[in-house]
């Protein structure tokens, strides 16, 4: 980088002088010897070292030296701050001057963490020049130690004042680093690459456009090395305690599953409406959502009212769900707060927070997007950010990730990217929350979403539904009979104390829980409603009557076989209390996963791979949560796929971010006569365009101009005259055509 810009240090990072941390002791095993190599953004001061250095003391991982020839900048705090994280310089000036070796051979690193190419990109090198840098340093790694193993960033963007073309340049670099590293990784000397740059906005998380600021920039990017360099080291990150996933279900920390019947109460509103945690409690819920202000439009709730409010729960043996309000509809809603300024609120009453990871679930931000779709579609990358900001701020509960859209994913944004989101979270325990009002007024509708998660494998709650909306009339005795059959939890809006204009949705009126309302009898005392389903988490006691699991259901039968689905059957299980459901175990590999549930004794399993072998087993469970042994193993395979047949690709791309930026959305027709199963559809850029990975609706990938986009497992059987919709957001230099022609399976398609 320019020195001049490059050498400003962060405003708001303490200067205190940093004492030099102890050596290991005579005796002790050999710290794992980390190296930082970068510029500025890495030593100047490069406070995300300290928060790493931190975050692995505090996580047990104390065995690290971190090593390089320049000294500890000052950040605040003690810490091992040696590193190479050198200003102004550039990979292909390292190169050129052959300064890489000598900084080797005086530290000797085990693991290199490099940030490297800003400087490059802002002195016009092509990407590829960069990488070819990129290979000469590796090659100098691996002279020095063959055992050498790189963890790679995807830089952060840059929007510097004198640099209009850098931000596009950073993409390009960006996009090529993935190739590069698997090309060029080995067993024995593994390349890692870690994504800095999504979820990175160089106006919240920058003081210049280029150097991360000393709050939420360093935060960021500690949290994205933190998972890479705990893997590099041969570690774990820390295993959810408390509420957790167990695949697509939420259980409890004795493994015990747990789903969720609940109300959400206004507490922002209404803070000394406290005794309705005990009328909730009342009509037997084992839940609430309580709504909190982060400051941006309420509150903010204060960590001592976090903490009462978690006392409430407890007295009154409810989870706690905590969300906040403020997010609703951002990019839509007038002073609506974004995800981080949520995470910053979590992060603010963390004291109140640790320590109850068995009663209270942080739901991340309420409906965190409207209906803009341009905003939406960032919803995975900052859902994602999110999430590593939290596990890096030490916060290990269960988290729930509500879906964009006024939390209805009327476009299915959540459904397409969870499993990305999912992945993001170094502890695997986030779970999905969909809002279900007007959108979902068919059974059809209702069942598809649920469908899609099912197959997926991923959990899913209903976080908010009513009997009725503005925006049309959910259908909730679907949603809560369907909700009960496949074992989810649903969370019902809201115990009272909602405006006029929705007031419909008090489940009592005037917080009086003698005076119900017909959406409160409907919800508490109604056919699979609260006082029918809910059963009390056993952290509180709850379920230790019956410790009896059921008998092992029957070996499933099959039949109604397809190139995309399955039915099973089974004899029913026995039960001393009553079996309440089934779980449907499927395995393509060696590991079985629960497919779906459901409360009867038969199941049809629909997505699945033409001429592909299955096997499937079934458990049964009761009310107080005890599950049966497995059933013994079904094989299928399913029948091979149906043709290609005609069809038709509607292409719509809308520009933003300036000029350099764009959302396509594609709709792809299957017009011929017979049912297409499985798919994939290709397409060429004529403009130079890049995606921005992953997409959703398919697996895209990008090879130069040419695009494929795959379909994923719930929209992979087109019958006819049926369509599947899917997108992506990408990025373009001077004009952004549209592709001119379409194939599918390798048949062209039509124009829509």
């Amino acid at each position: 980088m320019r020195w001049r810009f490059l050498r400003v240090l962060l405003a708001g990072v303490l200067l205190a002088a940093c004492a030099v941390v102890a050596p290991a002791a005579a005796g002790a095993a050999t710290p794992a010897r980390v190296m930082a190599l970068g510029d500025s953004i890495t030593g100047s001061p490069g406070c995300w070292r300290a928060l790493l250095w931190k975050h692995l003391q505090d996580t047990g991982h104390t065995d690290v030296d971190f090593v390089g020839t320049l000294p500890a900048p000052g950040c605040g705090f003690t810490y091992d701050g040696d590193n190479e994280g050198h200003g102004g310089f550039l990979a292909t000036g390292i190169v050129r001057d052959n300064q890489l070796p000598g900084w080797l051979s005086a530290t000797h690193p085990d693991v290199v963490l490099m940030h490297l190419g800003t400087n490059d990109v802002w002195s016009a090198i092509p990407a590829a020049t960069i990488l070819d840098a990129y290979t000469t340093l590796l090659g100098q790694m691996r002279a020095a130690n063959p055992a050498t193993k790189l963890v790679v960033a995807k830089i952060i963007p840059m929007n510097p004042a004198n640099c209009a073309a850098c931000g596009q340049r950073v993409v390009e670099l960006d996009n090529a680093i993935p190739a590069w590293a698997q090309a060029h990784s080995t067993a024995a000397s593994p390349i890692t690459v870690v994504d800095q740059w999504t979820g990175f906005d160089t106006a919240a998380d920058t003081g210049d456009g280029v150097h991360p600021n000393s709050t939420t920039g360093i935060q960021k990017m500690e949290s994205r090395w933190y998972p890479a360099l705990v893997a590099a080291l041969g570690g774990d990150t820390p295993a959810a305690t408390g509420l957790h996933v167990d695949g697509t279900r939420i259980a409890e920390a004795n493994g015990t599953p747990f789903v969720m019947r609940g109300v959400n109460h206004a507490y922002v509103w209404y803070p000394g409406q406290n005794r309705a945690f005990a009328d909730i409690k009342s009509f037997g819920a084992n839940t609430v959502r309580v709504v909190l202000g982060s400051g941006q439009r309420w509150g903010p709730t204060s960590a001592a009212e976090v903490t009462s409010v978690i006392g409430q729960c407890k007295q009154n043996r409810l989870i706690c769900v905590l969300e906040v309000h403020d997010t609703t509809g951002y990019g839509e809603q007038s002073g609506a707060a974004t995800l981080d300024q949520a995470v910053s609120y979590w992060i603010s009453v963390a004291s109140a927070l640790k320590g109850q990871e068995n009663y209270a679930v942080i739901n991340l931000g309420n409906e965190p997007f409207g209906n803009n779709q341009q905003v939406s579609a960032t919803w995975a990358s900052a859902t994602s950010g999110a999430i590593s900001r939290l596990r890096a701020a030490g916060l290990q509960h269960l988290l729930m990730a509500d879906a964009p859209m006024w939390g209805q994913d009327w476009q299915n944004i959540m459904r397409d990217n969870a499993a990305t989101v999912f992945t993001a979270d170094s502890q695997h325990n986030t779970v999905f929350s969909i809002h279900m009002y007007g959108v979902y007024d068919t059974a059809a509708e209702i069942n598809a979403y649920f469908d899609s998660f099912r197959t997926a494998g991923l959990p899913l709650v209903v976080g908010e539904f009513g009997n009725m909306h503005t925006d049309g009339n959910p259908d909730e005795d679907t949603i809560m009979a369907q909700a009960q059959a496949r074992g989810l939890g649903y969370l019902g809006w809201s115990w009272s104390g909602n405006s006029s204009d929705v007031a419909y949705l008090d489940m009592t009126n005037n917080f009086d829980p003698a005076n119900l309302t017909a959406w409160g009898e409907r919800f508490l005392n109604g056919a699979n409603g609260i006082r029918q389903t809910s059963k009390e988490a056993t952290i509180y006691g709850g379920g230790s009557g019956d410790t009896e699991a059921p008998s092992v259901p029957g070996t499933p039968a099959v039949s109604a076989v397809t190139s995309s689905g399955a039915t099973l059957t089974w004899t029913a299980s026995t039960d001393n209390v009553g079996v309440t459901g089934y779980d449907v175990l499927r395995a393509s590999g060696g590991t079985f996963a629960v497919v779906g549930s459901t409360a009867t004794t038969s199941f049809t399993d629909s997505g699945l791979a033409a001429s592909s072998t299955y096997r499937y087993q079934v458990r049964a469970r009761d009310a107080a949560g005890n599950t049966s042994a497995a059933s013994g193993i079904a094989s299928v395979t399913t029948s091979p796929g149906g043709g290609t047949g005609a069809c038709k690709v509607t292409y719509a791309a809308s520009n933003w971010g300036g000029g350099n930026g764009f959302t396509a959305n594609i709709t792809v027709t299957n017009t011929g006569a017979s049912t297409v199963t499985g798919w994939t559809l290709a397409f060429t850029f004529a403009g130079g365009q890049r995606m921005t990975l992953p997409g959703w609706g398919a697996t895209f990938a990008q090879s130069g101009s040419s695009v494929t986009a795959t379909n994923v497992s719930w929209n992979g059987t087109l019958a006819p005259n049926a369509s599947a919709g899917i997108g992506f957001n990408g990025s373009y230099s001077g004009s952004n055509p549209a592709p001119t022609s379409f194939t599918l399976n390798g048949s062209t398609c039509s124009a829509g």
